[in-house]
């Protein structure tokens, strides 16, 4: 479909645009209590107000009129200019329909004086006292507003989300309602967030934490952090996956229509909401119907849903936030529940990944359990530390917060361990070959290496009708319509982190079919042929907590819309509480347990992936094509991201069929035969411990191949004075294994070890992490002892200061009447016993003393004299006089030959007498340290 744009030219606008103040300033010092920020406001009396931001060159219902987004803020009165604060904001479309949290908060005016009453969640109770605006910002065509359409997450709708923090920092305009209305713009009402210091988060669980993602990857200003629940990063992969369809006309017959105001206010919220039926139907269509049912056409295969083919076209590139994971600025701190069947484990893992690569700061919280809230899990804890995230992020606040592990994982119900990262530190990918055994009807082994097995392959008939229970029961039973590969008997405890891959290779009897993997986990086999149950917290019982008769207290409480009286106060943070009247906004909420299902079997994780899609997902690509009937390819099945850990005495299953209808529809091709091949086919596991922890639980099948262990080092010969021997280090030889990546070589003695004199045998071999040990490998350090005895012997230098000279160095002839410096050289040969030694020359003569003469006639100009070595070291020109120092040296030295370099200058009216200028000059060589 194509949004309609329109450009702005509103007087008005450009106008209030002009006073838009400055959004950016620092905050005031928050005051502190235990490291955190106080609860100095006054929630009762806390300033409420709705803004409307216009979305310039947007008109998704295409009325000729730009699209709003409506933003209703709670802060505390004493905010100002002066005393600025932080937002926290949470982006939604959920306000007036689905609403919010556990006890489905939607907003509601009970008084109908067009300002809110109810602000979902208890962020805004907790926060709102601590020196925190909270901002209800809904999305496009949602919640209070009679403008635009929801578009799936689309560019509009993030657009519109970032629309709210470029307001509070001033960067755009917003309006006040007009009086006695609530969604229509005053246009001479400008509206300015003074009161805001230039820092805002974006906190939200499911489509709300999914909005903050894409608005963190949009890189605007000012947003320092996001704390996405249970969240979406890439849309296509919400509702459908591996190139299938998971349902029909999702994001314009089900999720956009569901967000849309339908004209009747939700159960329990009678009064609370007053707006028009926006949603539409077939018999009563609005404009917001119209556009639903352009992205529905499967005519429009590249903006539109793609169900007809289900890849990943623009419309779904659109909403793939993780592309953009380079922009963000944001530090994030992701929350999910890896037993999440809604927005599944692979959105958190995609975006995980992606802000890894580009350095963003990070935390994760991995709750046991399905689409919930940290607050509904943990709650304590989860409220503290969202309290001191948000004093670091948005207040500056030192806490050390940033410092302290990434990571936390509920490893077992209630129970939470920290980590540096996630997969867990020290796991490693370990590929389990599908092998066939003697019986073809039977269910297969794993192996750790390729080409075992009893068979090339094994056959199925694939079918679009198989839900999860038909593949997953009875793992023994028949084979007909799905493949499974059970582990022995594990015999230690094993964990999964991360993400787990098949790589297949298979061919089919039709062009295409549709390939699913299970991961699965089945308890301990009786001797009767029974399993074991075994507990884990329920997927499908209330998403694994059950919400309960008591409650407890998180923030204060305000005053009833209707009645004017105050709630009842929260005295003490977590302490029980009993419901107020809806009319009053409090944070008195019920609290959660967690929910069991006991069984003999668990899905771990499970991927699908359509034979078209096997070298590609996106629309248009060559890559997309059917496959050539009987002819093998291979396919990769990426499965959910998850955390599991197999009990010892569990068997762990790879299982393959056709479609799992318990994942995605039943499309594609039915009753299609499928040949497995069963020596390279695998399944590529991310385990803690990697393969040493797969080899001890005994994951594989028996394995008796010793490792081959690499050349060892040549012999060593050293020696010692030391009479009971040496310290010999030495380099370990290398060793490969058919399965273990890393086979440990030892060597005894070790290297390091003290060797004694003599000879030492070095017995070198590989241990796999079966125990297979190699063929051992030797060689030998023999130590040398050395007995030294003294044997003086020497001779002596006599103290000798030698100065040879060369012959006398010719200036050549000085012709009258010419400016011209003549030159000269002669040698001079030092040699030196001493310390020390010098070479100076004097001129002793009376006459002429350093200048040239002949006979009475003196040159005006001073003889000059410099001294070289091979060294080139000595001194410059200097004139020639009583005493000049030429060259030293701070050593003894032999035959150092020493160039002794003369310029005499002659003017050009310096008088000349016929005859030889000369001078005889004394050169000594001297020391101090004879």
């Amino acid at each position: 479909m194509r949004i309609g744009v329109k450009g702005l030219a509103a007087s008005g606008l450009t106008l209030a645009m002009l006073a838009l103040g400055a959004g950016a300033a620092q905050a005031q010092t928050p005051q502190l209590e235990n490291g955190k920020t106080k609860a100095v406001y006054d929630y009762k009396t806390a300033i409420r107000e709705r803004v409307l931001i216009p979305q310039p060159g947007i008109d998704v219902d295409r009325n000729g009129k730009m699209d709003y987004v409506t933003a209703d803020v709670i802060r505390p009165a004493a905010s100002s200019a002066t005393n600025k604060m932080p937002a926290i904001i949470d982006p939604s479309p959920y306000y007036v329909t689905s609403c919010r949290g556990n006890e489905a908060q939607c907003m509601s005016d009970w008084n109908n004086d067009n300002v809110n009453d109810r602000w979902p969640l208890f962020y805004d109770n907790y926060f709102l006292p601590r020196g925190y605006a909270y901002v209800l910002a809904q999305m496009n065509g949602t919640g209070y507003t009679e403008e635009g359409c929801p578009m799936h997450g689309g560019p509009t709708d993030i657009a519109g989300e970032k629309s709210v923090v470029d307001w509070l920092n001033g960067r755009v305009v917003a309006y006040k309602p007009k009086a006695g209305t609530s969604t229509t713009p005053d246009l001479d009402a400008p509206v300015v967030a003074d009161w805001h210091n230039g820092s805002s988060a974006m906190i939200g669980k499911s489509y709300d934490g999914t909005l903050s993602n894409g608005v963190a990857a949009t890189g605007v200003e000012g947003l320092k952090t996001i704390v996405p629940i249970s969240a979406i990063s890439a849309w296509y992969n919400y509702s459908r996956r591996g190139g299938i369809r998971q349902n029909s006309n999702y994001p314009g017959g089900s999720l956009n229509p569901g967000i849309t105001y339908p004209g009747t206010a939700p159960s329990g919220h009678a009064g609370g909401i007053n707006l028009p039926n926006r949603r539409g139907s077939a018999a009563a269509p609005t404009a917001c119907w119209n556009v639903n049912q352009e992205i529905n056409n499967d005519a429009n295969e590249d903006t539109g849903d793609g169900d007809s083919h289900g890849d990943i076209n623009k419309f779904w590139n659109d909403r793939d936030y993780v592309k953009d994971a380079s922009k963000v600025k944001a530090a994030v701190f992701a929350t999910h529940g890896f037993q999440d069947d809604n927005v599944k484990m692979d959105h958190m893992a995609m975006w995980w990944d992606a802000l890894g690569k580009n350095n963003v700061p990070r935390k994760l919280w991995l709750l046991r359990a399905g689409h919930e809230d940290p607050f509904d899990s943990r709650r304590a804890e989860w409220v503290d530390t969202l309290h001191r995230w948000f004093d670091h992020y948005l207040y500056g606040v030192d806490n050390g917060i940033e410092k302290e592990p990434a990571v936390s994982i509920e490893d077992e119900s209630k129970v939470w361990k920290d980590y540096a990262s996630w997969p867990i530190p020290g796991t490693q990918n370990v590929d389990l070959f599908l092998r066939a055994t003697s019986d073809p009807a039977a269910a297969g082994t794993l192996g750790g290496k390729a080409g075992g097995g009893a068979a090339d392959s094994l056959g199925y008939t694939a079918l679009t009708t198989t839900n999860e229970n038909a593949l997953m029961n009875s793992p023994t039973g028949s084979q007909a319509n799905r493949r499974v590969f059970l582990s022995g008997p594990l015999k230690a405890d094993l964990r999964l982190s991360g993400t787990a891959i098949a790589d297949l290779a298979a061919s089919i009897g039709a062009t295409q079919t549709n390939f699913s993997v299970i991961v699965g986990d089945y308890g301990v086999l009786n001797a009767d042929g029974t399993r074991q149950a075994f507990r884990q917290v329920s997927r499908t019982n209330d998403e694994g907590l059950a919400t309960q008769t008591r409650r407890s207290c998180w923030g204060d409480a305000g005053l009833n819309a209707v009645t004017g009286e105050a709630g009842t106060p929260c005295e003490t943070l977590g302490a029980a509480c009993t419901l107020q009247p809806r009319e009053v906004d409090n944070a008195c909420y019920a609290e959660l347990d967690p929910t069991f299902t006991d069984g003999t079997q668990w899905r771990v994780t499970r991927g699908v992936r359509d034979s078209t899609n096997r070298d590609s997902l996106v629309f248009g690509d060559p890559a997309v094509k059917p496959v050539t009937i009987g002819e093998k390819f291979r396919v990769p099945v990426v499965t959910m991201a998850t955390e599991h850990i197999f009990k010892a005495g569990h068997q762990v299953a790879i299982i393959v069929g056709g479609t799992n209808t318990s994942d995605v529809n039943g499309t594609g091709n039915n009753n299609v035969a499928v040949t497995l091949d069963t020596r390279t086919s695998k399944v590529t596991l991310p385990l803690v411990g990697g393969y040493a922890a797969a080899a001890k639980a005994g994951l594989t099948d028996a394995e008796t191949e010793a490792p081959t262990l690499g050349a060892v080092p040549a012999d060593i010969a050293t020696a010692t004075t030391d009479k009971t021997g040496t310290t010999v280090s030495y380099t370990l030889p290398t060793a490969t294994d058919n399965e273990d990546p890393n086979p440990v070589v030892t060597c005894d003695p070790a290297s390091g070890s003290k060797f004694a004199v003599g000879t030492t045998t070095v017995t070198c071999v590989a241990k796999d992490a079966n125990g297979n040990t190699s063929a051992p490998k030797t060689f030998k350090v023999v130590v040398r002892q050395d007995v030294p005895v003294t044997a003086p012997v020497g001779g002596s230098v006599p103290a000798t200061l030698a100065l040879t000279l060369g012959a006398p160095a010719q200036l050549g002839s000085f012709v009258p009447g010419v400016n011209q410096t003549y030159l000269g050289t002669t040698e001079a040969t030092v040699t030196s016993t001493a310390g020390d030694a010098l070479l100076s020359v004097a001129d002793t003569s009376t006459v002429g003393t350093g200048h040239l003469v002949n006979g009475a006639f003196v040159l005006p100009e001073p003889l000059q004299l410099r001294a070289r070595n091979a060294a080139n070291t000595g001194t410059a020109y200097n004139n020639v006089g009583s005493l000049l120092n030429l060259l030293s040296w701070s050593a003894p030295v032999a035959n150092d030959k020493v160039n002794l370099e003369f310029s005499q200058l002659v003017k050009a009216n310096d008088p000349l007498r016929t005859g030889t200028y000369s001078k005889s000059l004394t050169f000594t060589l001297s020391t101090t340290q004879p």
